[in-house]
């Protein structure tokens, strides 16, 4: 009792919010954990099982430790995990270790988003109780490039900015999204001498992480980008973009695999554009700005890119629209819960695209004309 009476207000609400983070993830675990519940779910629904069981059930099943498609600090995860004895036979023993890494992650950002932002009903609504994290915390490993991102800031607030740049380059070597978040932190730096430096901080750091990888196995390094760039993007209406339409236009001309390519382009126009013309918003609404910008010109929108989002929803200065944002996350959810069903109806899954594109334009129109400071 008496060590109770000692917790200050604070440390007792960022330990209920850590509780709830918790207690938020048991019911996907539950579902993502057991192949009878998960096949029970694909058989009524349609819903996918999830990309950490596609990690077992195409790679660590059959003998081989890590998925090609993933950066070098992922499949580098993924051959300890299969270190692990039992885990190649055992799904729901193998489950379990990907799981303990996510969880904890999502607790450290939720540590983290109340140290950076008292507003804990921001962070209950739009992290913990946002369909994104229900639904797709335990999907893919998004949660580490996302603690990553979130301590690049949090170590940037504190002009740390040496140490915030190494998180960003941890981040990139586990996903490559954290590094167009880059240029934002370089050049908010408020001595301009220092800017060079910390790009070869992050490009020293970079190397460090990656070499070894490189060496010991330069093709299975590389794949992953080579595929995100020649195979990874929408061919037709079932796909989840609206970037199949660059494809389409595209193939009629033969060029239809550089569609992967255009859409970079637009999203390096436009993030230059906006970005410039914006320069005086806070650095938390220019970091956000990025994450809209790449959903909506992305070659491939996956749903749980939207955990991306969240973070920045609770650290912006001024109020989220509720109505943009869960006209933005309810069809999200509906994509994925019911996805083979939607797959096979173009119509229907192009109408639930518009309408997630049109709340990201919402919320990025409100991004830009909301005055600074107004939460």
């Amino acid at each position: 009792m008496l060590a109770l009476a000692k917790i200050q207000p604070k440390q007792y609400m960022a330990m209920k919010l850590i509780l709830l983070s918790i207690l938020a993830l048991i019911p996907e675990y539950v579902i993502r954990s057991n192949l009878e519940i998960s096949g029970w779910f694909y058989q009524k629904f349609t819903t996918y099982y999830g990309d950490l069981w596609y990690c077992w059930y195409n790679y660590l099943r059959v003998g081989f430790p890590y998925p090609r498609e993933y950066p070098s600090l992922i499949q580098q995860i993924f051959k300890l995990i299969a270190l692990i004895p039992g885990t190649e036979q055992n799904y729901t023993y193998y489950i379990v270790f990907p799981v303990l890494l996510l969880s904890v992650c999502a607790l450290i950002c939720t540590y983290l988003l109340y140290t950076l932002q008292a507003n804990t009903t921001r962070i209950i609504w739009l992290w913990i109780l946002a369909p994104s994290y229900l639904f797709y915390g335990l999907l893919n490993l998004d949660f580490l490039p996302i603690l990553t991102i979130i301590f690049s800031y949090y170590y940037f607030q504190q002009n740390k900015y040496t140490t915030a740049i190494i998180w960003l380059a941890l981040g990139t070597s586990i996903k490559v999204f954290p590094l167009f978040l880059l240029p934002i932190y370089i050049c908010s730096c408020n001595n301009h001498k220092k800017r060079f430096t910390l790009l070869m901080i992050f490009i020293a750091t970079w190397l460090i992480l990656n070499i070894p990888f490189m060496i010991g196995d330069w093709n299975a390094w590389l794949f992953p980008y080579v595929w995100q760039l020649q195979d990874n993007f929408s061919r037709n209406a079932s796909d989840g973009s609206w970037t199949w339409v660059i494809f389409y236009l595209l193939s009629y001309f033969g060029y239809g695999t550089w569609s992967g390519k255009i859409s970079l382009i637009l999203f390096a126009l436009s993030y230059f554009y906006l970005v410039r013309k914006y320069w005086h918003l806070p650095v938390s609404r220019k970091l956000m700005l990025v994450i809209i910008l790449f959903l909506l010109t992305d070659r491939v929108y996956s749903p749980q890119y939207n955990l991306y989002l969240l973070p920045f929803l609770v650290l912006v200065d001024y109020k989220i629209n509720w109505k943009y944002f869960y006209l933005l996350e309810i069809p999200n959810f509906i994509q994925v819960f019911f996805v083979f069903a939607i797959k096979s109806l173009p119509l229907l899954q192009q109408s639930i695209i518009f309408i997630k594109y049109t709340a990201l334009i919402m919320l990025l129109l409100q991004l830009l004309r909301e005055p600074i400071g107004t939460a």
